[in-house]
């Protein structure tokens, strides 16, 4: 008889599927396809770490949300109610003082989660300009009728995390509900699923998601015709022989598993994946595939996008083919992928606080609708953040105040800001490595931090009274490979976005472009071109590209020149960040954090989790759980940790910012990394929709009765009054 009750429900769940995990992993004599890969963590990890030791898949099984609707209880040091609270005039005076360096989306967060979480602490954050946000800025421009057209230079939509292998989105989630923001995004489609790549001198449709019989026979046509995609057939086959010899090698050991285990004998322990190697994304697919032609022509132009960055340079654990990257280091069951433990507990500690079920509906909406915005782009979200920091007396925001000085004296660490310096228990520092490295004193005391790199954009926006400028080509936009030629790009351009196909908010109709330039390929440049030939070089790019005249009529145009502004992750990353790791704390005995894109993944949402992380850290003064509830009934984190001690196991659950917000890179990779269930994760795409969960009213339901229940439609994304 199932339980009314959602936590008792929760725990059978929890117990069935652990169970369930051992039998599976270790019953001798009858290995399974389900865990044999897993053998060489039993040869070098601890049992005490309570991960996946081979006898157990620990902590990731599949689990049912519970609601606290049916008991109430208190999360431990939950922030004050209602959210925007300010700090109690008879509490006692700040305990600690912090500082925040950089108002950017990761220092807005982190601030955001300090002033609701650090108890008895003052928390000043430094801007070096007058605006908060960092890239992620907008202006609102006049035609020549004077009606009101909004320029964004910095990004302007979110992707959902139901595609990957981590959780930070719901960090995202989490924030919007505590800013009563969830029920202002907007959900964009309609134009925004055509993407084009330009090359070898013309824009190529890349294929659809959907997989209509017109977008197959329009995918065969242009796989079959365009030069772009030679070399496919045979990077395909070098793929699946590839992809065969792993296989084999696989089916082999399962075999000699067998055959042990008919002899009482323990298996064979497989050869420790060589997860501590780095390779650039080029060197990864090229042994893949076999052949580079794609990677010029194609996989480039993705990383010209998101990083501005070159694929022959960037890091492929460290971009968007970690999760294949290491798939191939370790290979699983087709069931089954690899996750980094900080993202296997993120879950736990997000849907124990305080806003669980805003988060659980706004991630199930998630599954279904991919992108996400607000009418006025990522504005509304950095705006939200500003005006709820005002409303805590316990913060303090310093603008135009460019931080020139940070070093520890005295067991404090002593900020220097236009000529002021200030003393501060905690530095949470979100700036740019490079920039870092140039302001810790004494000088030349973080020299690692000084080699990460980072590549300059040029930004411009243009917008044309004429809105048929794109009528043959409409879509997100177009991004230019490596492979295109000089003389087809000598402006070295990475792409253009079509704004007014994909922007959500109304106004006056036109066509409105989004030019990005340089990136890696300004590298070299001994001279980088000021604001108004930045607009002169983009007027050529889309005449060359898309055909428009550079005498067309009403042209505005902005133009933004964004210094250092996408670190980027090239081979090395990771050893690099070690050695800061120890530079940190030998210079700054603990008390300088870092956090931000120049460490962890580059994106507005994997910064605000980097945010998060930090400023929990800080908050709490060790890692998770940070949301363990005092009733030992209730809650995703009691369950775990009486699942694992019933199980004779050691619940560990590392804590992987430390204190300089680096202590995941001086770790093992293989011990921080656990393989799991692809059916039994969360708010994905592949999640199993008969995944068991509760409903806001305690009632057992599922995945796909919540997605069906989600009534939330998508923006027609062409945003025109």
């Amino acid at each position: 008889m199932t339980s009314n009750r959602p936590e008792e429900l929760f725990i059978a769940l929890l117990r069935s599927a652990y169970s369930n995990g051992c039998r599976h992993a270790v019953l001798a004599g009858r290995p399974t396809r389900a865990l044999p890969q897993l053998a060489f963590l039993r040869a070098q990890t601890p049992s005490s770490r309570g991960f996946a030791t081979g006898r157990a898949m620990l902590p990731y099984v599949p689990k049912a949300l519970y609601t606290r609707s049916s008991r109430s209880y208190a999360t431990a040091a939950s922030p004050q109610p209602p959210a925007k609270a300010k700090a109690d005039a008879q509490s006692p005076p700040p305990s600690r003082k912090i500082a925040v360096l950089g108002g950017g989306i990761t220092g807005l967060t982190a601030a955001h989660y300090l002033a609701r979480h650090a108890k008895n602490a003052h928390i000043t954050l430094y801007e070096g300009g007058d605006h908060l946000g960092g890239w992620i800025k907008g202006e609102v421009a006049q035609t020549a009728e004077g009606e009101d057209i909004l320029l964004q230079r910095g990004p302007r939509m979110l992707r959902s995390g139901a595609s990957g292998n981590k959780y930070d989105d719901l960090v995202l989630y989490d924030v919007l509900a505590n800013l009563g923001l969830g029920d202002k995004i907007v959900y964009p489609k309609s134009a925004a699923n055509s993407r084009y790549l330009y090359y070898p001198d013309h824009l190529v449709k890349l294929p659809a998601e959907n997989t209509s019989l017109n977008n197959m026979l329009e995918s065969l046509r242009s796989f079959l015709t365009e030069p772009i995609w030679d070399g496919a057939f045979g990077a395909g086959m070098h793929m699946w022989k590839y992809s065969l010899e792993k296989k084999n090698s696989r089916d082999s050991y399962e075999l000699q598993a067998r055959v042990a285990a008919m002899k009482g004998q323990p298996p064979p322990v497989l050869p420790r994946p060589s997860l501590e190697k780095d390779e650039s994304v080029a060197e990864y697919l090229l042994r893949v595939m076999g052949e580079d032609r794609l990677i010029k022509n194609v996989v480039s132009g993705m990383l010209h996008g998101i990083y501005g960055g070159d694929a022959y340079k960037l890091s492929a654990k460290h971009t968007i083919f970690d999760r294949f990257w290491y798939a191939d280091q370790a290979m699983l069951p087709n069931d089954m992928m690899w996750i980094a433990i900080k993202d296997n507990f993120l879950p736990y500690d997000i849907l124990d606080g305080p806003n669980a079920w805003q988060v659980i509906e706004l991630a199930v909406r998630g599954i279904r609708h991919k992108l996400i915005a607000f009418e006025d782009g990522l504005l509304t979200l950095v705006r939200g953040l500003e005006d709820d920091l005002k409303e805590w007396a316990n913060v303090e925001i310093k603008r135009n105040a460019p931080v020139t000085s940070v070093v520890h004296q005295d067991g404090k660490v002593i900020v220097t800001a236009k000529g002021k310096t200030q003393k501060f228990d905690q530095v949470l520092s979100t700036l740019y490595a490079g920039q870092l490295a140039k302001i810790a004193q004494p000088a030349n005391s973080l020299p690692s931090l000084s080699e990460v790199p980072a590549v300059t954009i040029m930004v411009v926006n243009m917008w044309y009274p004429n809105e048929d400028l794109l009528a043959a080509n409409p879509g997100f936009g177009y991004l230019i490979p490596q492979g295109v030629s000089e003389e087809q790009n000598p402006e070295r351009a990475l792409g253009v976005l079509f704004d007014s196909d994909i922007q959500t908010r109304k106004e006056k109709a036109g066509t409105k472009l989004t030019v990005m330039m340089g990136g890696h390929q300004w590298d070299k440049w001994a001279f980088l071109p000021d604001e108004q030939m930045g607009v002169e070089m983009a007027k050529n790019v889309v005449q060359r590209h898309l055909g428009i005249s550079p005498d067309e009529k009403g042209l505005v145009a902005s133009a933004r020149l964004c210094r250092d502004c996408l670190p980027q992750h090239t081979v090395g990353h990771r050893d690099r960040l070690r050695k800061a790791h120890y530079e940190l704390s030998s210079a700054f005995q603990g008390q300088l954090m870092v956090a931000g894109p120049s460490y962890t993944t580059v994106g507005v949402i994997p910064a605000m989790r980097a945010g998060y992380d930090a400023a929990m850290r800080i908050a709490r003064g060790s890692g998770p759980p940070h949301f363990r509830s005092n009733d030992e009934g209730v809650g995703l984190w009691n369950s775990y940790f009486r699942t694992v001690q019933q199980a004779g196991q050691k619940a560990r659950v590392p804590d992987h910012v430390g204190a300089t917000g680096l202590e995941w890179a001086t770790e093992n990779e293989v011990l921080n990394m656990a393989p799991v269930f692809r059916h039994a994760m969360w708010f994905k795409s592949w999640s199993s929709e008969a995944q068991p969960f509760v409903d806001k009213e305690g009632n057992p339901t599922s995945l796909g009765a919540l997605i069906k229940k989600d009534g939330v439609k998508t923006s027609n994304s062409k945003g025109r009054g």
